[in-house]
């Protein structure tokens, strides 16, 4: 038997957004020995505003919100029936498009075969879009050329704006290549052989002109930077065979791999936080403050920036979780209770003295949010001030070679630095993974060891405690 679930094409929207069901039916493919069940993804002209759309139950949510605005001058009878009969409606039609599909599919499985997406669709479009059937054309209609596919995506994704972005940056990766190689791209052209040609010229330093005329030269990218554009053109190829269109399927091979090598992402240890906490109450700092602001105190841009920086240290929150955080999300059990806005999770942190102090200091309604931009500059600043200027000597492929980068660790420290210190010290003071997981998110272990950054000055402290290295503590 047919399942069909329901999704909202753009559930962040606060007006009318169309309903697509992934519908399994029993066809697979085998990867490696193993079943891979293939669902056909399909959009549906069912429209409904999402904040009335309940997830689990697959249907329209039962709210007064549905009614029609006269009802409610009349009774509250009326507002009743009136949102009743609407939100029924939507709810009929979802049940009237899963029996029909259903019996499409019966149909079409009568001599014990599994129908391809193609001839499931077809007969679906027959009922559901038959303007589509009659005239050959759809206005919503997938386009089938490769960069009119990726604006399609880039028009109707309900990702946010950041992948948005990153979904036109590759687009313009592959224009450029286009012209740079004297060729047509289409999905034809996607195979195994392009991987490794886009992937050299990725790597190639690039010449270009500013505003002025000047021409100006830019290094190839990173094998990480690589890696990412890899992984959006695989999303593409991979969302137009789930839509029908014909893909060469060397995408999914271990040769088209997304590369990727260890970041040089830093933390910050118990002792370079206290740094920042008390960096009015340093000499050294004291100092900078008098030199740069003629001020023995931190101006407030800077002040703010800090204090939300601490939190992140001491929550492991994200920099999009920390401005929403206020009093209503502080329990009686001096937790703090926060659904994320990057994975809809709900995440319980215990209170730390110094994020206790901070709430305290801002009457539990911290500073507004500004730019990751901005809120990064200003952030190197404190740490800068603070002195947090340990040489830190990196290492990352760049066009294809190996390239050193030494710099002062303050240039360093971003946002993001607060999650990496919360986890990491939080694994050196012996807390159990798990328990730190359950706050950062991570699903395995060796992922979430991947991610904290230890030190092996730290690593070496932690050692010391170790019985191995302590003969007088397995005497007693």
């Amino acid at each position: 038997m047919a399942k069909i679930s329901f999704y909202l094409t753009n559930p962040k929207t606060k007006n009318e957004t169309n309903l697509f069901c992934f519908i399994n039916y029993g066809l697979y493919r085998v990867d490696n020995g193993a079943k891979k069940y293939l669902p056909l993804k399909y959009y549906t002209d069912i429209e409904i505003v999402p904040d009335l759309w309940n997830k689990d139950l697959n249907r329209a949510k039962e709210s007064n919100k549905w009614a029609n605005l006269e009802t409610f001058d009349v009774s509250i009878a009326a507002v009743k029936e009136s949102a009743k009969n609407n939100y029924d409606k939507i709810n009929n039609r979802i049940a009237d498009f899963e029996t029909k599909t259903k019996e499409i599919i019966n149909r079409l499985s009568d001599n014990g075969s599994v129908p391809s997406h193609d001839k499931v669709r077809i007969e679906l479009d027959k009922i559901f879009k038959p303007t589509k059937v009659i005239t050959g054309t759809d206005p919503n209609e997938t386009p089938k050329d490769l960069f009119q596919f990726i604006d399609h995506l880039i028009k109707t994704s309900p990702n946010k704006h950041s992948t948005i972005k990153s979904f036109m940056v590759v687009r313009k990766n592959l224009q450029d290549y286009q012209k740079a190689k004297k060729t047509v791209l289409n999905f034809s052209s996607i195979d195994i052989d392009f991987y490794n040609s886009f992937t050299d010229y990725l790597k190639k330093p690039t010449r270009s002109k500013t505003k002025t005329g000047k021409p100006i030269s830019k290094p190839g990218l990173s094998m990480n930077t690589i890696g990412t554009r890899i992984k959006i053109l695989k999303t593409f190829l991979s969302e137009a065979n789930d839509r029908g269109i014909n893909v060469p399927q060397d995408y999914k091979k271990k040769s088209f791999k997304v590369t990727k090598e260890e970041t040089n992402s830093i933390y910050l240890n118990e002792s370079e936080l206290m740094q920042i906490y008390h960096i009015e109450t340093s000499p050294e700092s004291l100092d900078i403050l008098r030199k740069e602001f003629n001020t023995d105190k931190l101006p407030e841009y800077l002040e703010k920036v800090r204090d939300l920086f601490l939190i992140g240290c001491y929550t492991g929150l994200r920099f999009s979780d920390l401005s929403k955080l206020n009093k209503d999300n502080i329990t009686g059990d001096n937790t703090i209770n926060i659904t994320t806005q990057k994975t809809n999770q709900k995440v319980i942190v215990p209170i730390h003295p110094i994020t206790k102090q901070i709430f305290e200091k801002y009457n539990y309604q911290l500073p507004r949010e500004i730019s990751n931009q901005k809120f990064n500059e200003y952030l190197k600043d404190v740490a800068k001030i603070a002195g947090i200027n340990e040489p830190i000597t990196t290492e990352s492929t760049v066009g294809g070679f190996k390239v050193s980068h030494t710099t002062e660790k303050y240039n360093m420290v971003t946002s993001h630095t607060a999650r990496r210190s919360f986890a990491t010290n939080a694994f050196l003071s012996d807390m159990p993974s798990i328990s730190i997981m359950k706050i950062t998110g991570h699903k395995t272990e060796s992922a979430f060891m991947r991610y904290i950054k230890m030190s092996a000055k730290d690593n070496a402290i932690k050692m010391q405690s170790h019985k191995f290295f302590n003969p007088m503590l397995i005497a007693k």
